[in-house]
């Protein structure tokens, strides 16, 4: 095993070594645009016909057009990798535009497109027809990405690949001949709020210079990640069932595997033996979320332990050193202090990302003499809604980011119409 863990240290070396490096052909810069292709364009009123939420969105005043990107970015150990994302492009409106950095949710199937969308895309009757200009990455591993695998909750791979978009976008809106006005904002929502967040840190900390970031909405995500699995250990979260447990535990452990090398050697060191065999391709690009619900790939969230080898359980529970615990505290995001304007969004009737996740970061935060303030939109669903609530809660909070955020910051004149 000596060997095998040398001959993979020294494989990650090298391949950071040779990413930093002048090779024969084109240089890698990051944020580089190496493709750009203009898809389709969505009228006014083809977004008003399709869109269901005009009382909280407004009417169109945008057409949209959808381009699509690739872009030179860095994998998890600073080699090169590119990266895909889409570009949501206000037309026939005036300019000049805010970029909007969109960090999407959940998505394991791999060719799944951030330009797969319609004219009822909520980024687009929220934003992009409003008058962001918006930029959407699929992520490191996603998309037409070349990476092998998608890290997962990897907080540093999350920003390098959003932070990334933003400079492609910059180069693309030149190309394209689309005004900006200098101003940046981040949002997200689920893994999108803990991604955005991972952002705004690492534009804060070392990229204040290049980017005017003055706005940020995480919402739904776990920025308080070790306690989050913690909290979710037997599958409930806020006193409900996590009907996502089983399968958000098992992509996480993976990617951070893949990422980290730690957590185990072989699957059954972590996984039961009923799933151990097939846990790693259960999660290697092919299958969506929902797919591997439909099919019963994972024991349901309320079962949560059958999933898991007992050893490790017990390892994880009583001891604060056990890897995956340092892998997950490694990606937590209570640890800085937010400059630009954050609002932060949520529901407590969330059952799939527990909502004290934003009060954790709003206490972190204020230790620090910021104060942030929590949206908690619960009550803008009715109490008889059933079903997995956790996405629906997307809509009032993209409404609560733009009117008591985003609009007042980027034009004041949007805001009041």
């Amino acid at each position: 095993m000596r060997t095998s863990v040398g001959l993979q240290m020294t494989f990650a070396v090298l391949t950071v070594l040779m990413s930093s490096c002048v090779m024969p052909g084109r240089q890698h810069l990051r944020g580089s645009v190496t493709s750009l292709t203009t898809l389709e364009k969505f009228s006014r009123q083809s977004i008003d016909a399709a869109n269901d939420q005009q009382p909280l969105t407004g009417t169109a005043l945008c057409d949209v057009s959808i381009v699509q990107i690739t872009y030179d970015s860095i994998g998890v150990h600073g080699e090169h990798a590119t990266l895909s994302a889409g570009i949501y492009v206000p037309e026939r409106c005036p300019g000049p535009f805010p970029i909007l950095a969109q960090a999407h949710g959940t998505q394991s199937e791999r060719r799944t497109l951030s330009t797969d969308v319609d004219a009822a895309d909520l980024a687009i009757t929220f934003f992009a027809a409003r008058g962001y200009l918006v930029v959407v990455t699929d992520y490191l591993g996603l998309g037409k990405s070349d990476y092998l695998y998608h890290p997962y909750l990897h907080a540093d791979s999350e920003a390098s690949a959003i932070i990334d978009a933003i400079r492609a976008a910059r180069t693309a809106s030149l190309r394209l001949g689309v005004p900006l006005d200098g101003k940046v904002m981040l949002y997200g929502y689920s893994q999108g709020g803990h991604a955005a967040m991972a952002a705004q840190r690492e534009i804060e900390r070392h990229h204040r210079d290049e980017f005017n970031l003055v706005a940020s909405a995480p919402m739904a995500g776990p920025y308080n990640l070790s306690q989050t699995f913690l909290g979710a250990w037997f599958g409930y979260t806020a006193g409900q069932p996590n009907t996502l447990a089983s399968e958000l535990f098992a992509y996480t452990a993976v990617s951070y595997n893949r990422a980290y090398g730690t957590l185990y050697r072989r699957p059954e060191q972590l996984f039961s033996k009923r799933y151990a065999n097939d846990v790693e391709n259960i999660f290697s690009g092919a299958l969506d979320i929902s797919e591997i619900i439909s099919r019963q790939l994972l024991p349901p969230g309320h079962r949560l332990d059958d999933l898991r080898n007992p050893e490790f359980t017990a390892a994880f529970l009583l001891d604060a050193n056990e890897p995956m615990r340092v892998a997950l505290r490694k990606n937590d995001l209570l640890d800085w202090t937010p400059i630009a304007a954050t609002l932060l969004c949520g529901s407590r009737r969330d059952s799939i990302v527990d909502l004290q996740n934003a009060y954790a970061a709003q206490a972190s935060f204020r230790a620090r003499g910021v104060d942030v303030p929590v949206v908690d939109v619960a009550d803008e669903l009715p109490d008889s809604a059933d079903g997995e609530l956790h996405h629906r809660y997307s809509v009032p909070c993209y409404a609560r980011a733009r009117t008591q955020l985003f609009d007042p910051i980027a034009k004041p004149s949007v805001a009041a119409d």
